[in-house]
């Protein structure tokens, strides 16, 4: 096993308690795994076991050196609806957001797995913005059984289940998967 790097980007959601999680999983396949937790993902990751993992808040100053090396891929987990949204419109506003638009302009490998609500959900910029990001070859997991064919919102109140039940085995076997995206070998 070869070992490369993975970001894994959090935002506020029932999900982000999982991170711990991941990175672990993450470890067992023998990726190196750095957090880069957006402002509201913050209080989901304290008393999670994160102790030695590097958590990248916050741009650098021009004077820091690189804080981690180049990602091998993404894992967005999860992708509420204003990351996604903002994420898709090109939006840089924050270190995860700039992280996530410059991996799809190098077309690193990125799954993203959604954490909405219908009401959110059924907003119009959210298909649209899942439309942008499948295109640009984001894969997208759904956080309640690993379908890549269909996504399905967070019922009102079931967050936590759905967080409880959700595997990060699915992630890392479409990160890890064979195939191109858009015409690039990854």
């Amino acid at each position: 096993m070869t070992d490369r790097t993975l970001y894994i980007v959090t935002c506020g959601a029932p999900l982000a308690s999982r991170v711990a999680d991941g990175v672990s999983a993450a470890r067992l396949r023998g990726w190196t795994p750095y957090v880069l937790p957006t402002d509201a993902a913050r209080p989901w990751l304290e008393g999670q076991d994160l102790a030695d993992v590097p958590i990248l808040t916050g741009n650098r100053k021009p004077t820091e050196a690189r804080r981690a090396p180049k990602a091998d891929a993404l894992a967005v987990v999860p992708a509420t609806f204003n990351t996604l949204n903002a994420w898709a419109n090109g939006n840089a506003n924050t270190y995860p957001l700039t992280t996530l638009c410059a991996a799809l302009g190098s077309r690193t490998r990125t799954v993203a797995v959604p954490f909405a609500k219908h009401d959110l959900a059924g907003h119009p910029a959210w298909l649209a913005s899942l439309a942008v990001l499948r295109y640009a070859g984001v894969r997208i997991v759904d956080p309640h059984d690993g379908s890549t064919a269909s996504l399905e919102p967070i019922e009102s109140g079931t967050g936590d289940r759905v967080a409880e039940n959700f595997r990060w085995d699915w992630v890392l076997g479409e990160l890890e998967s064979s195939g191109e995206i858009r015409g690039v070998s990854q």
